[in-house]
């Protein structure tokens, strides 16, 4: 393990980028402003790639997910690629997603942006909901890319809760992963504690998003599997701790939500993770608790890195402006792409 500022080098063997320092505006080194600000700031990109196409995963019975992709010219095996899972009620046209891919797709990366389960608009082609433990769809999302598209270089990246599927998949997986590195943007790696943490009445405004969103989802999605959930009783859930333990957890097996939180999160697997993997958190992160990363077991796994700057709140990372070398000032995207960079070039 090492972290920004700590002076800890990567281990024997592993040739890890350098990581310049995040630089904030002054006004920006509040946690909630950063979180807030850099989610609905307008972006303007001179760079990357200018259309998508959607690409069809097919999960067997649980149905399909549908990424959109942006090949590079010339055959798929080519070109490494880079695939991206986004945040709870996220989707693949979510800012940070389109910012990431973009960056990769200029550096020289096929691109393909998932939408989780349900997410898009895509809630007609499952039966099923989604939730922060679905690793097994980024097997999917694996084979498919590797067999289907002839892609033969994978890199995968993750933000918010697609980094904890991202993480639980990859320490599953180990060596066999499929996955040449990855990285990931705060990563809620103890899913209990980052409830209870958004329980607190500093993150209201947080709750308030997560909750209207997913009783908007549910709405939607039961018009289309009539049943799938009480829905009367789904309308008066008023944080995200009773929507799991109402919905999320008894539709996948996994009871009550405090046993859908303890099988579903990926810090008892980090120790695990076999492909190289850079960990971006924040200590200020409102959502997340920086505990979480220093109590995992991280720090004996030298194929992970986490770099930890003291601001950055959740998934910001907006910089006062660009780094040396970045495209623009989110800080936090360009270090994925760097990540993944450095370890495409080396092979």
């Amino acid at each position: 393990m090492s972290t920004e500022g700590s002076g800890a080098a990567p281990a024997a063997g592993l040739h890890f980028p350098s990581v310049p320092s995040f630089q904030p505006a002054r006004w920006l080194r509040n946690r909630h402003l950063q979180t807030i600000v850099a989610a609905q700031r307008p972006r303007r990109f001179g760079y990357g790639w200018t259309s998508w196409e959607p690409e069809t995963i097919e999960l067997g019975r649980d149905g399909c997910i549908v990424g959109e992709a942006s090949w590079q010219p010339g055959p798929r095996a080519a070109s490494p690629a880079l695939f991206l899972l986004h945040g709870l009620e996220g989707s693949a046209q979510s800012h940070y997603l389109v910012g990431m891919s973009k960056k990769a797709y200029a550096a020289g990366f096929h691109t393909i942006r998932i939408n989780t389960r349900n997410c898009g608009g895509t809630e007609h082609l499952t039966p099923t909901l989604y939730c922060a433990g679905l690793s097994q769809d980024v097997g999917a999302i694996v084979r498919h890319l590797r067999e289907r598209c002839g892609v033969e270089e994978l890199y995968a990246a993750g933000v918010s809760i697609g980094a904890n599927i991202l993480l639980k998949y990859l320490g599953e997986e180990g060596a066999g992963a499929g996955i040449r590195a990855a990285a990931v943007l705060s990563p809620p790696i103890d899913l209990a504690r980052g409830v209870r943490e958004i329980e607190k009445p500093a993150n209201w405004i947080y709750q308030r998003h997560f909750v209207t969103s997913l009783i908007s989802r549910m709405r939607r999605k039961s018009a289309l599997f009539p049943g799938i959930c009480d829905l009367a009783r789904v309308e008066r859930v008023r944080t995200i701790y009773e929507f799991d333990d109402l919905v999320t957890a008894p539709h996948f097996g996994f009871g009550t939500a405090d046993n859908y939180y303890r099988l579903a999160s990926a810090a008892p697997l980090i120790p695990r993770i076999a492909v190289p993997t850079l960990i971006v958190a924040a200590e200020d992160d409102p959502i997340v608790p920086f505990g979480t990363f220093l109590e995992c077991g991280l720090e004996h796994n030298p194929a992970v890195r986490l770099v930890a700057p003291r601001h950055g709140g959740h998934s910001g990372f907006l910089g006062a402006r660009p780094a040396a070398g970045d495209l623009d000032s989110y800080w936090g995207e360009s270090r994925v792409v760097d990540f993944v960079c450095a370890f495409a070039k080396a092979k």
